[in-house]
């Protein structure tokens, strides 16, 4: 695997191609296996990897050959890619490689670290048999890789926040339209809750595809019977059918909707002969996992790992908290990316917490730890302690944790979600790259 991994590393000096030709060729070249399933096309800012994991998740529970492709990944880059359930093995993830590389040198492409992994993607998916599979977007939508899908069965877009702003756009609006280009035609669209300014954007764009839409805020009612920092019990029901209550290990608040938008797409399956049974989404409910997503690692003191970086999520990841009636005494741990709005996002948790210890992050476009404190400073927290490394700062929140009778929050980044998990799991050190590449996009 480190091979492989050192010959995707090298893609990354090609950086942002903008346009879908190369990925057209690619997949051209190695005979369109992107046409050789179903797909469930998932895009948005926040929220689309659950909704992912729990479709996926349904499907296969009906014992259907599904496939899932997810990205970034937290510790081993195999994690992008779910065959029937598990991650890609080595072996397979290195053939579909030598299969990509092959073609490239064949047709002389360049594609970047991104297009590489979703062209091996649809080889993988291919070779395991998958009919169905569950596709997430990169970072945007219009010309992200994963958009040569021809006509997906469901074309979803999960909450629309400002993110990669300096390639996507600074406004909601703006985002929005990068997002919604990934909707097609004729393929009918499922949409979670949305920003006024984003679904208008959608709208537009759904009139224009001669398509319909489905709101799963507006569709859905969940019922919240349950809510503890093991998980939450849901009870869903639509206009067709009231599903029976599941206690699920997604244990944020913000899953609520994430499952609604989950259960409208599976519903919508319907209209191509894929009628999933009320037993097999409570099924997926209550065994899906999708880690770093407001993840309790331990439970004395408590400790959550969640992924959020931008100022939605950590809002998201706030109003979380304070659902399981944790509303102070909070001992942060963050790391973040230079390209985030720290500020912005550190000011949504700052009311929580007592006392931040800042790290690096594995990725060259880490913020220093200083810096990350300084930020936290400018954003309320009082008391924000620079440490060298992730390990140090864990060990000090917990210790001031089990003193205070409080709780340990880690976030900021995906890469830090990575280092952490590793770390707990003794691990080997994540691999390539565990979190978002602008530049490989």
């Amino acid at each position: 695997m480190r091979a492989f991994l050192e010959r995707l590393a090298a893609r990354r000096r090609f950086g942002i191609h903008p346009g879908l030709d190369t990925m057209r060729q690619l997949c051209d070249a190695l005979g369109n296996p992107e046409q050789d399933c179903a797909v469930i096309h998932i895009a948005g800012t926040n929220g689309k990897g659950s909704v992912a994991a729990i479709c996926e998740a349904a499907l296969r529970t009906m014992g259907l050959p599904v496939g899932r492709y997810t990205s970034p990944h937290l510790i081993r880059v195999n994690e992008r890619f779910l065959v029937h359930g598990e991650p890609v093995s080595d072996e397979a993830l290195t053939r579909a490689l030598d299969e990509v590389e092959r073609v490239c040198a064949e047709k002389a492409l360049e594609p970047t670290f991104f297009e590489v992994l979703t062209a091996c993607a649809w080889v993988i998916f291919r070779d395991a048999g998958c009919k169905i599979v569950v596709c997430e977007t990169g970072m945007g939508g219009r010309w992200d890789a994963t958009n040569i899908i021809p006509a997906p069965l469901v074309t979803v877009i999960t909450r629309v926040a400002l993110d990669h702003c300096a390639i996507l756009g600074d406004t909601i609006e703006a985002i929005a339209a990068e997002k919604a280009g990934i909707i097609k035609e004729g393929c009918p669209v499922v949409i979670g809750q949305m920003d006024p300014r984003a679904r208008a954007v959608i709208d537009t764009v759904v009139a224009e595809q001669h398509t319909t839409l489905r709101d799963a805020a507006e569709e859905v009612r969940v019922t919240v019977s349950r809510r503890t920092v093991h998980g939450q019990t849901l009870q869903c029901s639509t206009p067709s059918c009231d599903y029976p209550a599941a206690l699920t290990r997604l244990a944020g608040s913000y899953q609520v909707i994430n499952a609604a938008t989950a259960l409208v797409t599976l519903e919508a399956l319907a209209k191509h002969g894929i009628v999933v049974p009320p037993k097999a989404f409570t099924e997926a409910l209550r065994t899906v996992d999708w880690p770093a997503r407001c993840q309790l690692l331990s439970d004395d003191p408590p400790v959550f790992l969640d992924g959020g970086h931008n100022p939605d999520a950590l809002k998201a990841l706030r109003e979380s908290l304070k659902s399981m009636h944790i509303r102070k005494r909070i001992a942060l741990v963050c790391g973040f990316c230079q390209d985030k709005a720290i500020v912005d996002a550190l000011r949504e948790i700052a009311p929580l917490v007592s006392c931040a210890w800042t790290v690096p992050i594995a990725t060259e476009r880490s913020l220093s730890p200083q810096e990350t404190a300084d930020a936290a400073r400018a954003a309320g927290i009082a008391t924000a302690i620079p440490m060298s490394t992730v390990s140090e700062a864990l060990e000090a929140a917990t210790n001031w944790a089990q003193d205070c009778h409080g709780t340990v929050v880690i976030c900021g980044s995906l890469y830090l979600a990575g280092e952490v998990l590793a770390l707990r799991d003794e691990a080997d050190e994540p691999t390539l790259d565990p979190g978002e590449l602008p530049r490989a996009h």
